[in-house]
């Protein structure tokens, strides 16, 4: 759910809100540094509308961007 900031709080809402586990969003960080989470202090914060964009472009194999 996205809060009245537009952003996503917490790795739990943005694994919701992606669709994919924790652990799977956690390794696309790793090897797509250019994904727009960050962790600020103990908190993953995360733009939603950059998330869409960022697996539609997973979808269709164009990565380089995020790199």
């Amino acid at each position: 759910m996205v809060n009245k900031a537009n952003f996503l709080k917490g790795m739990k809402e943005i694994a919701d809100f992606v669709g994919f586990s924790p652990t799977t969003v956690l390794k696309h960080k790793k090897i797509y540094p250019g994904m727009p989470i960050r962790q600020e202090g103990w908190v993953w914060i995360g733009d939603p509308e950059k998330l869409e964009t960022f697996y539609k472009d997973l979808a269709a194999g164009e990565t380089e961007k995020w790199l």
